[in-house]
């Protein structure tokens, strides 16, 4: 397994994947899910998922790492739009 394939497991443990399935098949049902939904679509969505993530103070935080650890495996586009994502979560 190289390190983006452990980093990317480890993520998705974080992020709450269960253990039932592989951790490549939660991620690639995941991306399936949201791949064809416009920037918006994901914003709202987001937005959704913030709400009930920053009841748990601690679990946010450690989502947010576990986010953030992302930026080193992505290319300078995708950087960009991690940053707007991290801004929108981080706003109270």
């Amino acid at each position: 397994m190289n390190i983006n394939d452990k980093r990317l497991m480890d993520l998705a443990e974080q992020l709450g994947f269960g253990k039932n399935t592989s951790k490549s098949d939660n991620i690639s049902n995941l991306a399936e899910k949201y791949k064809r939904k416009s920037d918006q679509e994901l914003i709202d969505e987001i937005l959704k998922v913030k709400r009930a993530i920053k009841k748990d103070k601690a679990q946010f935080e450690k989502q947010m790492k576990a986010i953030k650890a992302l930026r080193s495996m992505m290319t300078g586009e995708q950087k960009a739009r991690l940053e707007k994502l991290i801004r929108i979560l981080e706003e109270d």
